[in-house]
């Protein structure tokens, strides 16, 4: 009888074969015989955890968001607003540097394969909401009399975005760190503004 931890360790060693060779060879080019040698199993055995590839690339994805997705629900409300942002936006900026080549490569898969669009479009979409409201919420405790924290949430939010997008293209280091220099300057605006509104 297999064992629950022995259950997850396959999972977990089929899941890690199949998001290198999708890295190395796309969506179409990886198939579950590859994934069952590098994983060292048979090929039964991936289709008894994930049905199929298409099932195996879904979750191959879900499993590589997992750290951000936890990291936004992470409890952060103990620090103090312009601490929280920081926090926020270093563990953002961490995810996107440390897996941006595999996030890159599943959403260019997705472009290439109209099956897989709508899947993972929705889950980016959804976790990059789901961050946008956090920032909003620690915006609004930092943003100055008359300022509509939203905005300023989707400002800061455009300016994350855009720095992750770049650097898919722009891999040059001195450019990355400009980006992100200029978006620490606007949250040091608001928080700025937000001292001078207490002062």
């Amino acid at each position: 009888m297999t064992r629950p931890t022995d259950k997850a360790e396959t999972q977990q060693r089929i899941l890690t074969a199949a998001t290198a060779l999708f890295m190395e060879h796309g969506y179409a080019g990886t198939t579950i015989s590859a994934v069952a040698e590098r994983a060292e199993v048979s090929r039964a055995t991936v289709f008894w955890h994930f049905n199929d590839k298409a099932g195996l690339f879904r979750e191959a994805f879900s499993r590589l968001l997992t750290p951000f997705r936890e990291s936004i629900e992470r409890e952060l409300s103990a620090l103090e607003p312009r601490k929280r942002l920081h926090q926020q936006l270093a563990m953002s900026d961490r995810f996107a540097r440390e897996h941006g080549d595999e996030i890159a490569a599943f959403v260019r898969w997705a472009v290439e394969n109209p099956d897989h669009r709508e899947g993972v479009v929705g889950a980016l979409l959804t976790l990059n909401q789901r961050f946008s409201d956090a920032i909003a919420r620690t915006v609004a405790e930092l943003a100055p009399d008359g300022a509509d924290p939203n905005l300023l949430a989707h400002g800061l939010m455009l300016a994350f975005d855009a720095n992750l997008l770049l650097s898919v293209f722009d891999e040059r280091p001195h450019a990355s760190d400009e980006r992100r220099a200029a978006i620490e300057a606007f949250v040091e605006l608001i928080v700025h503004n937000r001292t001078q509104r207490g002062a």
